[in-house]
């Protein structure tokens, strides 16, 4: 079996360093950086405070599939009201996937963007884009499924890493904060079916073959 160069890279990382926490910035950054920093999407430390060179390389990895899905950052820029949430789906071999949640005054709208690559070598480019309201059911969904998570509470990152599988990021911005979590293939519980409720509301069939 072919194994990706980033899960190469990625494995090799973990051995040498293990593997950071999740955590939450004070408060969301006023004003974004240009769009080819390194950390337009992700705040410096974001992902690996610890050891900035892991830090670096995760972010250069995430933010090279967001830059191709044309998504914007919500770690950064004015949020008065409401909130964003964001699930980037990077699976090994199969097409990378993200999926935002966004609710700017009454109304909350879905957007996700499907690229034509995989998720351990390069993006590719767009083949599939969803815009759309969602419902006052999908909504009520949403925020039970996302509350049972308690995501702004969440510890340290599982450390079960593997050669295949995927990468399952989450997002958040709301109250004037950002945090992002990071999973690696999760086991069934609530990280996972909130993530999964995303997916749903793509309306993109996934083989189960291909589901990580």
């Amino acid at each position: 079996m072919r194994i990706p160069n980033t899960i190469i890279i990625l494995v090799s990382v973990i051995l040498l360093g293990g593997w950071g926490c999740a955590t939450k910035t004070p408060a969301l950054r006023p004003e974004c950086p240009s769009l080819d920093a390194d950390d337009y999407y992700f705040p410096q430390g974001a992902l690996d405070p610890a050891r900035p060179k892991i830090d670096g390389f995760l972010r250069n990895w995430y933010s090279k599939y967001l830059r191709a899905m044309l998504e914007p950052s919500l770690s950064c820029g004015a949020r008065p009201e409401g909130f964003a949430y964001r699930f980037l789906w990077l699976r090994s071999f199969h097409h990378p996937i993200a999926m935002r949640v966004e609710k700017n005054g009454p109304s909350v709208m879905f957007n996700a963007v499907e690229l034509d690559g995989t998720g351990g070598n390069a993006p590719g480019g767009i083949v599939k884009s969803v815009q759309r309201e969602l419902s006052s059911a999908e909504q009520s969904e949403f925020l039970a499924k996302l509350a049972r998570v308690d995501f702004w509470e969440l510890g340290k990152n599982e450390s079960r890493f593997g050669l295949d599988g995927a990468q399952w990021l989450l997002e958040g911005a709301e109250n004037g904060q950002y945090r992002v979590v990071e999973r690696w293939s999760p086991n069934p519980g609530p990280y996972r079916d909130v993530c999964l409720l995303l997916l749903e509301f793509t309306g993109i069939k996934i083989p189960p073959l291909d589901f990580y």
